[in-house]
């Protein structure tokens, strides 16, 4: 009885053993391989790439595309190189008013959106500090191609936010007036 019941346990510790290395190949060995995170970023459409932050294995982009269309996509590292990762787009939003936040967007790991802003200003949301990626560093013709002139880039990791279903987005001027708020 007692050879019979280290047998099942052999077989279930294989078993497990192959399923972990059935993981380990697929997460580490799979996707295209580039040798460079730009080389990984996808060319199916007319792309405008904005870096965005990064880690030793990860690095996020924001783009805009094909006239009308703004997101974010992630590059991610693994033994085989750089690889195409997860991303989120949405049209354009119309042309936006000064200091005004009128939609965010969100992956399952970054929550982002456009500002115009007119002076200093920070975004908050849920009590903690946005980053912010100014446009202007984009050629003449794409900010007028997509009418972004003025615009900046928000954007908050969700894993540092507590609150991670609800949001409260604000726009502070210097002196930490409220100039426009969102809640989602």
């Amino acid at each position: 009885m007692r050879s019979r019941f280290t047998r099942i346990i052999y077989f279930v510790a294989a078993i497990l053993l192959l399923g972990y290395l059935f993981n380990l190949y697929f997460v580490h060995f799979s996707g295209d391989g580039k040798d460079s995170p730009q080389e990984a970023l996808p060319t199916d459409a007319d792309y405008e790439w904005i870096e965005g932050p990064k880690t030793e294995k990860e690095q996020r982009y924001f783009f805009l595309s094909n006239g009308n269309y703004f997101g974010t996509g992630v590059v991610i590292k693994n033994l085989k190189g750089w690889s195409e990762g997860d991303g989120s787009y949405s049209p354009l939003p119309d042309p936006l008013d000064e200091n005004k936040i009128t939609a965010a967007y969100s992956d399952s790991k970054i929550l982002f959106g456009l500002i115009k802003p007119n002076g200093e200003v920070k975004i908050k949301v849920n009590e903690k500090y946005a980053d912010m990626i100014d446009l202007s560093t984009l050629s003449e013709d794409v900010l007028k191609l997509y009418k972004v002139e003025g615009y900046y880039i928000w954007f908050i990791e969700r894993s540092k936010l507590e609150e991670n279903n609800h949001f409260n987005i604000k726009v502070l001027d210097d002196d930490g007036n409220i100039l426009s708020d969102l809640t989602i």
